[in-house]
């Protein structure tokens, strides 16, 4: 039986992913690290699914980021085996977290668009889960912290690398230095989310915006976020062009091509329903 942490929900192509602890703020324990990446894996391969979102259950939290507790008790340093000097091996910690990363590459790297939903309170390890998004539309009471710093934290799931290519480097590195808060009108000024909607729109916006993303052409969807996360990555100009060519070669002979451009010589609306 599945973890009741981790909710799915199917509508319209949409998979909607919620981080369902809404009595802890929807904060991450083992229970719900766990099981985030296997319900990503099974959302991502799921060929009815066209777009996924991620957000939080309730109306104060997407996630406060981990749950300090529960990582004294069966967090990375809990489970890891001893070494001879009884200290936690340091290999088992790292593989231990390495495995709920997962969580950030299968958001980043899916062929599907993803996009988080920022419901309220984001922070830490969950504001890095929504930097792997490629979209982001928070509520307007929303606020944001990489709160790393503050506890004694270096950061995690991939928000050093995520920021810093959505905000650049000089914003990275003073949300990441100086955790402080910010709120929903700042984090769209500096680039951090995509719209702020108000608190009682934020599902049925998120959901409008999400279900134009599975109506859009899925061949052309995959091969747009390859060629935009290589140019995040800093590919050579060439390389570049080479792959958009290829991509727009590949994307031209599909259906989906096809139907767009018939629906566009005819002045309707297209209907994208295979690659």
């Amino acid at each position: 039986m599945g973890s009741n942490t981790v909710l799915v929900e199917r509508e319209d192509g949409v998979a909607t992913i919620v981080l369902n602890r809404p009595d802890r703020m929807n904060t991450m324990n083992q229970e719900l690290i766990s099981a985030l990446p296997e319900r990503l894996r099974e959302v991502a391969f799921d060929p009815e699914v066209r777009c996924v979102v991620l957000t939080g259950a309730g109306e104060r939290a997407f996630s406060a980021g981990g749950d300090i507790g529960d990582m004294q008790e069966s967090g990375p340093i809990a489970a890891a085996r001893k070494g001879a000097d009884g200290l936690p091996l340091l290999e088992d910690t790292i593989d231990h977290l390495r495995r709920g990363q997962e969580a950030s590459l299968l958001l980043h790297e899916m062929t599907k668009p993803t996009l988080a939903v920022v419901n309220g309170a984001c922070a830490g390890a969950a504001l890095s889960l929504a930097l792997a998004c490629d979209l982001r539309i928070a509520a307007d009471h929303a606020v944001f912290t990489t709160a790393f710093a503050a506890i004694g934290f270096s950061g995690d799931y991939g928000g050093s690398y995520f920021m810093t290519k959505v905000v650049g480097t000089a914003k990275a590195r003073e949300l990441y230095l100086l955790p402080d808060r910010i709120d929903a009108a700042e984090a769209l000024r500096i680039g951090l989310v995509n719209r702020v909607v108000a608190r009682d729109r934020i599902r049925a916006e998120s959901m409008a915006m999400a279900k134009r993303l599975a109506a859009g052409p899925p061949l052309a969807h995959r091969y747009m976020k390859r060629n935009l996360n290589l140019a995040a990555r800093g590919v050579d100009p060439r390389t570049a062009l080479d792959l958009e060519a290829e991509a727009m070669m590949r994307t031209g002979r599909s259906e989906g091509f096809r139907s767009g451009a018939l629906a566009f010589l005819g002045k309707r609306k297209p209907e994208f329903k295979g690659r």
